[in-house]
């Protein structure tokens, strides 16, 4: 791990799905659909479809069957043991002029939730009381039952106002939630057709919203602009908001940002289930033009550990997709690969990849606004991104390398000192002396463990001066400078005790 299916030299991949078996199908921009062996990791066989497919999900009674969505309410059904296409039906909208924009399926039941937009003119209600009147609904959310799709079973539209942008079921089956560009997020029970009794609770937070996910049976959550994580504990009838700025109602923008916050160029594309209860969720995270992902724990309050679980190689170009199963977390990216890692953190593979990649674009919180105006020495980067700037009238700390560096030019020092007493009177006397000093230099080399000790002392150091804050680095300051005029003033004093040679 990670493995690295190369599904596309031209196109990118958009959306992934996984079955229980390992079998995982993706949706191509070039409009190719290929089935792929995750234990093996090779393409079995591929499948072309006429439009562009806007949801891709395995059923849950069929394991090898699944369906895809295209844009023009098409229904495909497809078999991943087969070579040829095995049905096509045809989604009758609930209102026309529509265009398909998302897809869930319920995980327990065979209804397929349809997310639709207008294009185009004004669009006529063709369903219900209303039947021969034109009534604008810009965004609706159809229910077909995929054993007999055609009619839709029932329809939400009231309560939508902007482009929808992801749906995802609860692992009940029946709840939904649904998110959007302006930064709605809703929760609906499906099992119910009226919309108003079907609502359980809606929240805003800062849009657009560009995923929607399901960790566990309780939490949920929504990221903004691949940038800022909200998470939902939605338990025994009541919500609580674990991290993230929501309001109650739509009356005022959200411009907080959450304490899950990746500032650009950093960027997550989603969350995934947590370490464990004091680490409840992982962030799936990165940095722009870098070729590298990073798994990295989260507290219940949003705020991210100072060094991610595992970095390891990505994408080239931006991450377009994900999806994750209990053991394993797929990334589909603009460079046509699907990069497949483990999510199971128990799994004694887990971290055998790990890159020693450190990033001065990721990190998070204090330490953003102190490299704003410090800049530390973080050694060699792969980032193309331009190095921030030191400010001109503060110099950076001293590295911790001066240490040893001095350590071993004293005992080079001591060493020809020594050298200089050892007598050579004979060939014998020197060829002695020779090895002695050979011993002596092998006994000086400092070990691998020690450099190991030593590199992890300098990053634990490093670490520290991060996370400290502006009070605490002006004391850590002062009491350096203290430390050296102390220092200065016991040397001079030491000069004027030491007699003077005639």
């Amino acid at each position: 791990m990670p493995a690295v299916i190369d599904l596309s030299n031209t196109s990118s991949v958009r959306m992934i799905n996984v079955n229980e078996d390992n079998i995982a199908v993706a949706y191509l921009a070039n409009l190719y659909i290929p089935i792929f062996n995750l234990e093996n990791n090779k393409v079995i066989r591929k499948f072309e479809v006429p439009n562009q497919i806007a949801g891709i999900h395995f059923t849950h009674k069929k394991k090898h069957v699944f369906y895809a969505v295209d844009d023009s309410f098409g229904l495909h059904t497809f078999d991943t043991r087969a070579e040829g296409k095995k049905k096509k039906t045809r989604l009758n909208p609930e209102c026309e002029n529509h265009t398909v924009v998302a897809t869930a399926l319920s995980p327990t039941t065979d209804i397929l939730a349809v997310a639709s937009a207008t294009f185009g003119g004004g669009i006529l209600d063709v369903r219900g009381s209303g039947r021969g009147r034109k009534v604008h609904h810009p965004h609706v959310v159809s229910f077909y039952d995929t054993r007999m799709a055609t009619e839709p079973i029932t329809s939400y539209y009231k309560r939508f106002t902007a482009d929808i942008t992801g749906m995802e079921y609860y692992t009940n089956g029946n709840d939904l939630i649904i998110g959007d560009r302006s930064g709605a997020v809703k929760v609906f029970d499906t099992s119910l057709r009226d919309e108003d009794n079907a609502i359980r609770w809606e929240r805003y937070v800062k849009g657009p919203i560009t995923k929607v996910g399901v960790i566990n049976k309780r939490i949920v959550y929504t990221i903004s602009d691949r940038s800022d994580a909200t998470a939902f504990l939605d338990a025994k009838g009541k919500l609580e908001v674990l991290y993230g700025a929501v309001n109650e109602t739509a009356d005022r923008t959200v411009t907080k940002s959450s304490k899950a916050h990746f500032k650009k160029p950093e960027w997550c594309v989603g969350l995934i289930k947590g370490v464990n209860d004091q680490l409840p969720l992982v962030a799936v995270h990165g940095v722009e033009n870098e070729k590298y992902l990073s798994l990295t724990a989260m507290d219940a309050e949003g705020a991210r550990e100072p060094e991610p679980l595992l970095t390891y190689k990505g994408h080239t170009g931006e991450v377009k997709c994900m999806t994750v199963t209990p053991e394993l977390l797929l990334t589909g990216g603009e460079d046509g690969k699907v990069i497949v890692q483990i999510a199971n953190f128990k799994n004694p593979k887990f971290g055998a990849d790990k890159v020693s990649h450190r990033s001065k674009s990721s990190k998070s919180g204090k330490e953003e606004s102190e490299e704003s105006e410090y800049e530390y020495d973080d050694g060699p980067s792969t980032s193309s991104s331009p190095p921030k700037k030191v400010k001109k009238d503060h110099k950076p700390p001293k590295d911790a390398e001066e240490t040893p560096k001095k350590e071993h030019k004293k005992a080079k020092e001591h060493k020809k000192a020594k050298e200089h007493d050892t007598p050579s009177s004979s060939s014998k006397d020197r060829k002695e002396h020779k090895e002695s000093r050979k011993e002596r230099q092998k006994s000086e080399e400092p070990s691998t463990s020690d450099a190991t000790a030593r590199d992890e002392e300098r990053e634990k150091r490093r670490l520290m001066k991060l996370a400290e804050t502006p009070e605490q680095r002006a004391e850590r300051k002062r009491k350096a400078r203290e430390e050296r005029r102390a220092a200065k003033e016991s040397e001079g004093r030491s000069a004027e005790k030491r007699p003077k040679l005639d």
